[in-house]
């Protein structure tokens, strides 16, 4: 009786100390997701006069940047973006993504010197179909009118300030269809070869340059569905840039949040104080 008493005296001591340990084991904080405040900028055409609705001037464009390194931004490629969104890399304090979009001749003749006497990082987003006339009419350095031909291209990227994105070979277009929308009428097998084929198009013509096979694209118009958007995942994209005007918020582990990422026109009809307010800076 008196080795029973001890056993049962022992079994139930050790049950207690483990019970009494385990109850004072700290529980892990639930993971929180890390997200990011993100504007992404979209210029088209620089000029050294008569602003515009999509074309803003050579000194509102340094102003404009340099108000941003002022303002604490730092400019960042879309492709950090996507490695940050990923689990890969880490991004500034307060990250801004600048574009320019349908890649003419001026965005590098103007914007890249001012790139590089700010420190400015931007990712250029050409219709591939408007170089190739460029480059059948022999006029590809014009600052004016002219788009980018491939020399060009592999120039800006070989600066080490500028990346390239997708914005359609020949989908830059109203009427029917617009943009990337299906055709009226058109059924979703033609639709997707057609989508298909003419973007895949600019992806040769781009990487035949030298340059990164692009991971992003700009709807043309920012129009867009999400059979659209479906295709170009399928296809291998990884960012998918509208005209929606708005902040993103990024999270890293949640590729989604890069579907759909809003944009602010950068109208040369505002002040650089009134961009940088639109923006929330």
């Amino acid at each position: 009786m008196q080795k029973f008493t001890k056993s049962f005296f022992c079994v139930t001591l050790s049950a207690l100390v483990v019970w009494c340990c385990s109850a004072f084991v700290p529980i892990s904080a639930p993971t929180v997701a890390q997200s990011v405040e993100l504007p992404i900028l979209m210029y088209h055409k620089i000029a050294t006069r008569k602003p515009g609705k999509y074309v803003v001037t050579t000194q509102q464009l340094a102003d404009d940047w340099a108000a941003l390194k002022d303002a604490g931004y730092t400019p960042v490629f879309m492709h950090e973006i996507i490695d940050w969104v990923n689990g890969q890399g880490e991004l500034p304090a307060k990250p801004i993504v600048i574009t320019f979009d349908d890649g003419q001749y001026n965005n590098l003749y103007y914007g890249l010197p001012l790139a590089q006497k700010y420190g400015i990082k931007f990712l250029i987003n050409p219709v591939t179909a408007y170089s190739e006339k460029s480059i059948a009419d022999h006029d590809t350095h014009n600052p004016h009118y002219s788009n980018l031909d491939w020399a060009a291209i592999k120039q800006g990227y070989d600066s080490g300030l500028v990346e390239y994105g997708n914005h359609s070979h020949n989908l830059h277009r109203t009427g029917n269809p617009f943009g990337v929308a299906p055709k009226r009428g058109e059924d979703s097998t033609a639709y997707a070869t057609r989508l298909r084929t003419d973007i895949s198009h600019a992806q040769d013509l781009l990487t035949a340059c030298g340059i990164p096979t692009p991971t992003t694209f700009a709807y043309p118009f920012g129009k867009y569905t999400t059979t659209t958007r479906d295709l170009l995942l399928n296809m291998g994209f990884k960012a998918l840039l509208t005209c929606n005007e708005h902040t993103n918020t990024i999270t890293r582990g949640d590729p989604s949040c890069l579907y759909a990422l809003g944009r602010f026109n950068r109208s040369g009809n505002l002040t650089t104080a009134q961009m940088l307010k639109k923006i929330g800076g």
